[in-house]
């Protein structure tokens, strides 16, 4: 990315889907998330997202959004202020219905880094 130029990387998970039944589905607004910065930023320009919480409060006071939509996970103020590698992760947290079926699901995480002058 350009030196002057903004990064961040969002996230959004997809439909959960039963391993045993296709039918059955969690969405994913009941998938939060809470980043972590795993590697110190030396100038503090690389920062993690804020937490996002499940449609299914969790308390914390975090949007209630889940991660439906794209969502922050970690973004740079100035790229030319910080080179070199940021490692980031997130705790996850499925917060549902009590009613919701118990069993296997699966579900994709997609990660997309954008740049922005």
């Amino acid at each position: 990315i350009p030196a002057g130029e903004y990064w961040a990387v969002v996230g959004q998970a997809s439909q959960f889907v039963a391993a045993d039944d296709p039918a059955k589905t969690i969405g994913p607004e009941y998938l939060g998330w809470k980043p972590h910065l795993i590697s110190d930023s030396s100038t503090g320009a690389v920062a993690a997202g804020e937490p996002v919480s499940s449609v299914v409060s969790d308390g914390t006071g975090a949007p209630e959004v889940g991660l439906k939509g794209q969502e922050l996970l970690v973004s740079s103020a100035d790229s030319a202020e910080e080179i070199g590698t940021s490692q980031v992760n997130a705790d996850l947290a499925l917060r549902t219905p009590a009613d919701v079926a118990a069993g296997e699901y699966h579900s994709t995480i997609t990660l997309s880094l954008f740049n922005q002058s």
